[in-house]
């Protein structure tokens, strides 16, 4: 009983000597930053800008009222993004917090330098928003789409976010963020893409227009469209499907009834070193779709012989297809396969034999599409 006792008065003690909440950090005391974009400026410097949302308090605390939330646009130009936020601090009557920040934008000129020294105080800040979505803007500067998404009245980082997130459930674009990208800056042999948005100023239109190709730390090239969401699929980051519209067949007087559009439900690949000598280095891309039919006008998948002529029709439009994106690739120089990663790890003696950075546009690389068409909808 008595060992008791003293362990209660030991707890009691021990409460008076707790720090409590040393760390918080109230909203009504910072402003919120959600939102960043950087674009080129004068005088090889950047041009950073930033949405932060900070409390306005109509009436006083005590008579209830919780007040409301107001956003606003600063800009600024910097050589640095430490020395932006410096500037910035100058502005705002509270302390700017970025570790809430959902997306960053790259306007599409600056994106044709180098990115890392940019992001380099990301990487050093332990309250840094790593998961911070990356896309490149075009049409437009990042700070006038930004403005125009304001004059909507719609919140910037939502609808940035969102936008991005549906685009990837339908493989146009493969997400990806601060911390993702860093690791392919860094070595040679892999490369990445990142979404890219179109800014249509006549129209006030934003859409995802395909994804931007990065060499290294540079934006070197782009796919649009249905060639974007084949390089999704191609890499194994497919979302949730993948839809194609595809021209089989020139005979018929209506011209719906010559296109299909297919959906890949499922994919599997199979990457080889064919050769691996560095002097004629060869690989082969082989890949089979499992695919439903959406639409198909002409209406006649009655027979297994029919589907089986559209499929070879598909498998060979699709890999024609995807040697031209490959070549794309090999043009701007993106490894966004990783195929210099994989020959490095499996033939390592060879790999160092070659400059990578300098051969990859020479590599042979073979791709082959095989499409299995496995439901046909519920009519057929």
């Amino acid at each position: 009983m008595r060992h008791k006792y003293r362990l209660t008065l030991l707890m009691c003690v021990s409460l008076i000597f707790m720090p409590g909440c040393w760390d918080q950090n109230l909203l009504k005391n910072i402003s919120l930053v959600l939102t960043s974009a950087v674009d080129q400026g004068e005088d090889d410097n950047a041009k950073y800008s930033i949405t932060y949302r900070k409390v306005q308090q109509s009436q006083s605390v005590e008579q209830g009222n919780t007040g409301s939330y107001l956003t606003t646009v600063l800009t600024t130009e910097a050589p640095t993004l430490r020395k932006a936020r410096t500037n910035f601090s100058r502005i705002v009557d509270q302390k700017i917090d970025i570790s809430k920040m959902r997306v960053m934008l790259i306007g599409d000129e600056f994106a044709q330098n180098r990115l890392l020294p940019y992001l380099d105080m990301f990487y050093r800040d332990p309250k840094s928003p790593l998961l911070a979505n990356l896309a490149v803007v075009q049409g437009g500067s990042c700070v006038e789409l930004i403005n125009e998404l304001l004059k909507e009245k719609l919140i910037v980082s939502d609808y940035l976010n969102n936008l991005i997130t549906t685009a990837s459930l339908s493989s146009q674009v493969a997400p990806k963020n601060i911390q993702s990208v860093r690791s392919k800056m860094l070595q040679t042999g892999e490369d990445f893409t990142l979404p890219l948005i179109h800014f249509d100023q006549s129209k006030k239109i934003i859409s995802v227009k395909g994804v931007a190709l990065f060499d290294n730390e540079r934006k070197k090239g782009e796919l649009l469209g249905q060639d974007a969401i084949l390089l999704t699929v191609m890499d194994g980051k497919m979302g949730r499907y993948a839809n194609f519209t595809k021209k089989v067949r020139s005979d018929m007087k209506s011209k719906e009834n010559n296109y299909i559009t297919i959906q890949v439900t499922d994919s599997k690949r199979d990457i080889k070193i064919v050769n691996p000598d560095h002097r004629n280095l060869t690989f082969s891309l082989d890949y089979e779709f499992t695919t439903s039919v959406l639409e198909y006008p002409k209406d006649n998948l009655d027979t297994d012989k029919k589907i089986e002529m559209l499929n070879k029709k598909l498998s060979a439009i699709l890999t024609k297809e995807a040697e031209k994106i490959v070549a794309s690739l090999q043009e701007a120089n993106s490894d966004v396969l990783s195929l210099g990663r994989k020959y490095r790890v499996r033939h390592y003696d060879e790999y160092m034999k070659m400059n990578w950075v300098t051969d990859y546009p020479k590599v042979k690389i073979i791709p082959k599409i095989k499409v299995n068409i496995t439901q046909t909808g519920i009519i057929s």
